[in-house]
């Protein structure tokens, strides 16, 4: 099935001229593995950078240059998919190993989360979660802009039902919670701008209480 939700053409043009931090590019990049439209959109937004590069002069290459390119490449493993991880090999070889991720237990069960990658500089962060057959995802806060994909599954948000490779966000200062299929779950790739997300309720009372704890 084709995603029915895309990325804004904004965020499809900042990806294609290079104007977007990691954990925004390996999810755009998550969806164009889904979805050839966008793919062939971000091709035709990146046709008048290539119009620029034909008009540069050229400059020599290397004689070795293609030769150290394979030996390099030689040394790495091509990237795989991973048991019970339905992710991209491509978005799995950008990431530390599975082991070294820090799974979270969500309140109220059936939920958990890891943090795959953070942007130093900008403060963003790429999160996986995980969510079993009808589980809820409790009504949070977002402390800036999340936007993500479902990656297998599906998920009821905000009235929606979204499926496989489908885009979903959420503004600043928005509140809402994500319910998964009742038979296959969902797993969902998500970027935060600000890197956390607030619970509400008494969920949120116990996150803030479990911060303190842990300084």
């Amino acid at each position: 099935m084709k995603p029915a939700n895309h990325p804004p053409t904004e965020r499809l043009l900042a990806y294609a001229t290079g104007a977007v931090d990691v954990p925004m590019r390996l999810l755009v990049e998550t969806h164009l593995s889904f979805c050839a439209r966008c793919a062939r959109e971000v091709g035709r937004l990146g046709e008048p950078g290539g119009t620029l590069l034909e008009a540069v002069p050229e400059e020599p290459v290397p004689e070795d240059l293609f030769g150290r390119i394979w030996a390099e490449a030689g040394r790495h493993e091509q990237p795989r998919r991973v048991e019970g991880l339905p992710l991209p090999p491509g978005l799995l070889a950008e990431l530390p190993p599975p082991e070294r991720w820090h799974w979270h237990p969500v309140p109220g069960g059936g939920c958990r989360m890891a943090r795959l990658v953070k942007d130093v500089s900008g403060g963003s962060g790429l999160y996986l979660i995980q969510m079993n057959p009808g589980a809820r995802f409790p009504r949070h806060a977002h402390l800036g802009v999340e936007e993500g994909l479902v990656v297998a599954g599906g998920a009821w948000d905000r009235g929606r039902f979204l499926e496989e490779g489908d885009w979903g966000s959420a503004p600043a200062g928005s509140r809402h919670e994500v319910i998964a299929d009742a038979k296959e779950g969902c797993w969902t790739l998500v970027r935060e701008e600000r890197d956390a997300v607030r619970l509400s309720g008494w969920w949120g009372v116990l996150q803030r209480t479990a911060s303190l704890l842990r300084h």
